[in-house]
């Protein structure tokens, strides 16, 4: 059996609801990062906590990716994800067919296999239609 590494470690956890992402909250002005920040961008503090982000979103916009990359095979889906604490998340997107992608939709973050690297099985999050 392979070993799942996850893509990014502390870029997410699988809570008892579902996955969720964990980003950071400067305490100085209130901005929210993902992924997680040293300094925060907005106002140079570093008195940065972690916060769990909001499983679900809207999505903004998204592409179809036709052509192999070095990781995915065609089609694959990209896309941004507008959250509730006021960030948008890039992130890959998980294809169904009974739901065609449509700017605006619901989605909700999922911890699932992007791809192997030898022994490995590279874990992340990606999104998919509610």
């Amino acid at each position: 059996m392979a070993e799942q590494v996850p893509i990014r470690e502390g870029a997410f956890v699988q809570g008892p609801e579902g996955a969720e992402l964990v980003g950071n909250r400067c305490q100085g002005c209130g901005q929210i990062f993902f992924p997680k920040v040293q300094t925060c961008l907005t106002c140079f503090g570093d008195n940065l906590e972690e916060t769990r982000l909001n499983r679900k979103g809207e999505l903004y916009s998204y592409a179809i990716g036709h052509m192999p990359s070095m990781h995915f095979q065609p089609p694959y889906a990209i896309g941004y994800i507008n959250l509730p604490e006021g960030i948008r998340v890039f992130a890959p997107l998980k294809i169904r067919d009974d739901k065609p992608f449509e700017a605006g939709m619901e989605m909700e973050v999922v911890i699932d296999h992007l791809w192997t690297e030898g022994d490995r099985d590279i874990l992340g999050y990606m999104f998919r239609p509610v």
